[in-house]
């Protein structure tokens, strides 16, 4: 009765919504859209977006600009020649950046596997460690058993 009537007066409420773990399944999360979230994705369009695509309008522009304009033969065999030179360059980092992209989700789905795999090693570690603790034991016994049997006869005869 007591409990009852501190529950029901008691200010504090419990949660509506369940706590998601950061190891849970995307599926098991719930697709409300929170103000963080809109906070969120403001800030992607502002922060990543826009900038991006002001840039590449602006990279666009100058290649319309360089190769409409009347430069001189030899700068276009140069722009030519610095393309050749970046491009490598550009496929490296590409192969870099998806090799790392690969880690990286690797890395979050062994994050997700581990805890139901490191609880069976570490049972099968314990069973290890009592069956070399038993084997141990059972190899020192007879060495003990000799040892405690001279020190019995020891103290008996004074010697």
């Amino acid at each position: 009765m007591v409990r009852a009537d501190l529950r029901e007066a008691s200010p504090v409420r419990c949660r509506t919504r369940p706590i998601f773990v950061y190891n849970k399944r995307m599926a098991e999360i719930s697709p409300t859209v929170t103000p963080t979230v809109r906070a969120h994705r403001r800030q992607l369009v502002w922060q990543i977006l826009v900038p991006f695509l002001v840039m590449a309008a602006l990279v666009i522009a100058g290649a319309v600009l360089i190769v409409s304009g009347s430069a001189p033969r030899a700068r276009v065999w140069a722009d030519v020649s610095i393309i050749w030179l970046i491009a490598p360059l550009m496929v490296l980092a590409l192969v870099v950046a998806t090799v790392l992209g690969f880690a990286i989700v690797g890395l979050a789905k062994l994050l997700q596997i581990t805890p139901r795999y490191t609880a069976r090693v570490q049972a099968i570690s314990l069973i290890a460690a009592a069956g070399t603790r038993k084997v141990a034991d059972g190899i020192v016994a007879p060495v003990l058993w000799f040892e405690q049997a001279r020190a019995t006869l020891k103290s008996f005869f004074g010697r």
